[in-house]
């Protein structure tokens, strides 16, 4: 192995990481990673002063212009886009955790889309990844200042939505338990007990459907609302695909740095259910049923549920 290719595996985690943040999907996120590859083999090593910087700068502005084709793309989607989930394999081993805590939520990955693509960079460079002003004023070709405005305009947009960064891992923990439980046991009462009363629950099928009892289930093109509707919802599916599906079974695993859970039809992931909590409960619920976000998942051993 090169020098050069050496230099540039210190980084690929941090890359990647910025990637998949900015554009929510795996392949893509890869696809920027080794383009980011490609031109810095291309560069002659004495013509960069700070490595880590002139990588970051790359990727950056390849996702920017990245997202400037993806949201025409997203204007044809059929239903609701969400972001693709991205499965924590080594969260017992702290030496390789950097790629799943730098993974947001799919809850916040989902409230950054408010943000324009410059903004976005900007917010989770300085916000997640700790750049500072002169740091993030080298990677965009602007002033300290001018970065301090973007960042301002950010969370401007983002509003009251930014406390949401703040996440009790205890507390989600036990409420997604408390969930799983009212649906196993189609109790009613407890599951509208967890939820908020201005939940809405997300579902992306991507235009695909699963068939169940010679039924055909489609994502709904727009959210859920409210706790009632939400909570029959989910006890008026969830037992048709327990009993229907060949091979059912269920597990938690960790995706986007959080607690999250995948049924199967034997080792086929089907679904993908991601909460977003706080301490009143159950705010927002994210489904992912399009079979070409679920294909990078892989079943755990012996955490059937």
């Amino acid at each position: 192995m090169d020098t050069k290719t050496e230099t540039f595996l210190e980084y690929k985690a941090l890359l990647f990481s910025i990637a998949y943040n900015m554009l929510g999907n795996i392949d893509q996120a890869e696809d920027m990673v080794q383009d980011t590859y490609l031109k810095w083999m291309d560069i002659p090593s004495g013509n960069v002063k700070h490595t880590k910087a002139f990588l970051v700068k790359i990727i950056t502005n390849k996702c920017i212009n990245h997202l400037g084709s993806a949201k025409v793309q997203r204007e044809k989607y059929i239903g609701i886009w969400l972001p693709e989930p991205l499965q924590d394999y080594s969260r017992d081993n702290a030496q390789n955790r950097i790629e799943s805590y730098h993974a947001l939520s799919i809850g916040l990955m989902v409230l950054l889309e408010k943000l324009t693509a410059q903004e976005r960079a900007i917010f989770l460079l300085k916000e997640i990844f700790s750049y500072d002003y002169y740091e993030l004023a080298e990677i965009f070709d602007k002033t300290a200042d001018n970065c301090r405005q973007i960042l301002k305009r950010a969370k401007d947009n983002l509003g009251k939505d930014t406390r949401r960064f703040e996440v009790d891992m205890r507390v989600h923990e036990r409420i997604l338990n408390n969930f799983l439980q009212a649906i196993s046991e189609g109790n009613m009462e407890e599951l509208i007990h967890l939820l908020k009363e201005d939940i809405h629950l997300f579902a992306d099928g991507g235009g695909k459907s699963i068939v169940v009892q010679s039924q055909r289930l489609s994502a709904f093109p727009k959210p859920i609302q409210g706790r009632e509707n939400v909570g029959r919802l989910l006890l008026s599916v969830t037992p048709k695909f327990r009993d229907s599906v060949p091979g059912f079974n269920r597990e938690v695993i960790f995706a986007n740095g959080m607690p999250t859970i995948v049924s199967y039809s034997g080792d086929t992931p089907l679904s993908v259910v991601s909460l977003e909590i706080d301490d009143e409960g159950i705010r927002n619920i994210y489904v992912q049923t399009n079979p070409d976000k679920l294909k990078h998942l892989k079943k755990q051993q012996n955490t059937s549920l």
